[in-house]
């Protein structure tokens, strides 16, 4: 009778735990430390006819971390790393002759506006839209993305999270095994 409590006992612990500590460890996100634009980001926008390319400076806070660092990066060479919510290839922001600030705009421009500049932009906290005169070129999100910090500590917990998992199951075939006589039989 004991034996049958023991399998029981064993049997649930099983399903609730299931042996999957390695699958929980390697959820999408686990241990991830995300940066994100500070509040408020502080958003500078500047034109580089040179590069034909706007360079984006910004303030950024990462989780966990009380800081905020100041960011920049070129638009166009980051796009489809920002798309694919990556962080971009970062710059130490060139603030030379080349560079043209962007004026920031509370509406889009109209025919009656005559931009001095040959771009302008809406900016709120997360995201800009940049004109080229009274033409929207696009809205672009600041970077939202996770640090590699995860993935260290995703790979350092592995080894334990195998071990549970090979505990879990191997207690629960010594016990199936035990409770149906199979070390009696040994003897």
């Amino acid at each position: 009778m004991i034996r049958f409590w023991l399998l029981a006992l064993l049997s649930a612990q099983a399903m609730l735990v299931g042996g999957c500590a390695t699958s929980k460890v390697w959820e999408a996100g686990q241990f991830a430390r995300f940066h994100e634009p500070a509040i408020p980001s502080n958003v500078l926008l500047f034109d580089s006819i040179e590069r034909g390319d706007v360079l984006v400076e910004y303030d950024e806070w990462r989780d966990g971390d009380e800081r905020i660092r100041r960011r920049a990066y070129w638009l166009e060479q980051n796009t489809a790393r920002l798309q694919a919510h990556q962080n971009p290839r970062f710059v130490t922001a060139p603030h030379d002759s080349d560079l043209s600030p962007i004026p920031a705009i509370e509406a889009p421009p109209t025919s009656r506006d005559r931009p001095a500049a040959h771009h302008c932009a809406i900016i709120s906290n997360q995201a800009f839209a940049l004109y080229s005169g009274e033409n929207k070129t696009g809205t672009y999100e600041l970077p939202v993305y996770a640090d590699a910090s995860g993935r260290v500590k995703q790979v350092a917990i592995t080894p334990l999270a195998v071990a549970a998992d090979l505990t879990i199951v191997g207690g629960f075939l010594f016990v199936w095994v035990w409770s149906s006589g199979g070390f009696n039989s040994v003897h």
